[in-house]
């Protein structure tokens, strides 16, 4: 018995490190240029031009020439199986994210357009302001404080962000919100709370930008008042909404 658990044992040990084997054989090093404007390129540094500026062979056989004033740091790293060497990740810098989405709710579905701009100071953290349209039995505008945060810094990363401000009343599609006693000129419409989080994945390209897909949910308000009778009335609405976006970030 013992000696059917050691061989067990050393089969196991064999198996164990044969699996760590061929990642083991795909380890490289790579130097990697951190530019100022929060821009990572990944390669191997090939030499310097006559004027200083550092030249860097990337892993699809590009060359990138960089003045010495663009570069923030340099160094070497390893990686292990495919690299995406050439992929514009942006840690830190101006960012603009630009989305259209369907909604989903209790009040019926809608569409929505909307954009983010604002600043990353790494790819754990960006903050921003928003605007947008939102279309569905009433038409807001909500204008939002916007957080966000990558969780990680590869070709294809998960995102979070929370989103806290106003909505606008722009309009209504249809007189559902009016009864029939009522002086369309003496109903006025306002504006509420707005807020949302979600969570989506962003896919990094080699181009200036990156895919955007998410999933959230907002909660939203708006009222109504008008008067009849020389009486007040005063309604308020609330969405709970579910929300499925698309989008690119430049």
């Amino acid at each position: 018995m013992k000696n059917k658990i050691a061989l067990y044992t050393f089969l196991f040990s064999l198996a164990f490190l044969f699996s760590f084997h061929p990642v083991s054989a795909q380890t490289n090093t790579q130097d990697v240029i951190y530019l100022k404007d929060g821009s990572i390129y990944r390669g191997q540094i090939s030499g310097t031009t006559t004027d200083g500026s550092i030249k860097l062979l990337t892993h699809d056989n590009n060359l990138i020439v960089f003045n010495k004033s663009q570069i923030d740091s340099m160094k070497q790293e390893s990686f292990k199986g495919k690299n995406y060497s050439t992929l514009n990740i942006k840690s830190k810098g101006v960012f603009s994210i630009t989305s259209v989405g369907l909604m989903a709710g209790e009040n019926g579905t809608g569409g929505l357009f909307e954009t983010v701009n604002g600043y990353r100071f790494n790819h754990f953290l960006a903050i921003g302001g928003g605007v947008g349209i939102e279309y569905s039995d009433v038409v807001l505008m909500p204008l939002y404080f916007s957080l966000r945060s990558d969780l990680f810094s590869g070709k294809a990363t998960p995102f979070i962000h929370a989103d806290c401000g106003y909505n606008f009343m722009v309009g209504q599609r249809n007189n559902n919100y009016y009864f029939y006693y009522e002086d369309p000129d003496l109903t006025t419409n306002h504006g509420g709370l707005n807020v949302g989080a979600g969570v989506g994945v962003k896919i990094n390209t080699r181009g200036d930008f990156a895919f955007m897909i998410s999933w959230a949910y907002k909660f939203e308000q708006w009222t109504r008042d008008y008067d009849y009778m020389d009486t007040h009335n005063h309604y308020d609405y609330e969405y709970q909404r579910m929300v499925l976006k698309v989008g690119l970030e430049f």
